[in-house]
């Protein structure tokens, strides 16, 4: 992936700049370990700048790009770093090895907690993410907080056969990143409590049927069409751009009101009970039960025939096309 983008890149003149990114420290510590750090950051993240446009990529492929802990607070100082570059405009947030982002990462819940975790993704919670313009390059899996960092960017390029929704429903784990309140901004309250309530997937083609998509694209492109569209950006005055962009996010996400502050209150007091029952969810994931994005046989009760057939259900990621065709056959 990263060798179409420089020939795009190269292509349009645009130039690169590779960097990763590295935690400043008050410790006195030896060049060696500190070599080590720069090496542990670059497994997780890769942060490359092509003039004026910044790229994020997430860099665990083998677990579809979960985040960790520590790959949380890579993404932190990355966007820091992003907003503080006055050269700067557009950031492009990318998963390599063909998922955009699978979610927390389940194992290391059951390892150090939901909280640790959430901790970690604190900067995550900014509305908006970045002051700055923000594009999710969107591919295979973006899924739980996945979902919900794609849907935090301000345009979504997303592939047809790529698959969101939320995930985490079926082991008790709460929207994390306001995501909630950021999917009913964005496609209305109906369309938003049937993915939230009952977690099922929706392929790239749907979500921009929803309106969750800038542009929907072929597999294999989410990259390159996000680069185009970053610099069709970057040639417009950055100020109002930006200010423009954070009266309408503000007036959607950040309404100064008794009931939001209210209803904040009511989530934060059910955290509690939501985490006892993200433990038991964890130990489930990592029994096996649940993976590959199963719904059915979640639980220890034996289903009967008829309940499995209904919830044995799987996205189809050429149902469009079919229907196109059996269309084009009536025709």
């Amino acid at each position: 992936m990263r060798i179409i983008l420089k020939r795009f890149l190269t292509a349009t003149g645009l130039q690169t700049r590779r960097y990763a990114v590295r935690f400043a420290s008050n410790d006195t510590k030896t060049e060696k370990k500190e070599e080590e750090k720069f090496e542990d950051i670059r497994k997780n993240i890769m942060v490359e700048k092509f003039g004026a446009i910044t790229t994020l990529n997430i860099d665990r492929p083998k677990c579809r790009n979960s985040l960790d802990e520590a790959t949380l607070r890579e993404i932190e100082e990355a966007m820091n770093t992003f907003d503080r570059d006055p050269e700067a405009k557009v950031l492009v947030i990318n998963g390599e090895g063909g998922s955009f982002c699978s979610g927390f990462d389940m194992d290391e819940i059951g390892t150090k907690g939901y909280n640790t975790l959430k901790d970690a993704a604190t900067r995550l919670l900014r509305r908006p993410l970045c002051d700055k313009i923000t594009i999710a390059s969107v591919s295979g899996y973006a899924v739980a907080e996945g979902f919900e960092l794609a849907l935090s960017c301000d345009l979504r390029i997303i592939e047809d056969t790529a698959v969101l929704g939320c995930l985490g429903r079926r082991f008790g784990v709460p929207q994390s990143l306001f995501g909630g309140r950021k999917l009913t901004s964005l496609i209305g309250l109906s369309r938003a409590l049937d993915l939230l309530i009952t977690g099922r997937l929706i392929t790239g083609t749907e979500a921009h049927q929803f309106g969750l998509a800038t542009k929907v694209t072929s597999t294999g492109t989410a990259l390159g069409e996000s680069m185009k569209l970053a610099k069709s950006l970057v040639k417009f005055p950055e100020s109002a751009m930006i200010m423009d962009k954070l009266a309408a996010i503000n007036s959607q996400l950040n309404p100064n009101s008794e009931e939001s502050m209210r209803d904040e209150a009511v989530m934060t007091s059910l955290l509690g009970n939501a985490i006892e029952d993200m433990k038991e969810g964890v130990k489930k994931f990592q029994a096996g039960i649940g993976k590959h994005g199963k719904f059915y046989k979640l639980t220890e009760v034996p289903l009967k025939e008829w309940e499995l057939e209904d919830t044995d259900s799987k996205v189809s990621l050429d149902s469009h096309n079919v229907q196109q065709k059996t269309d084009d056959k009536k025709s």
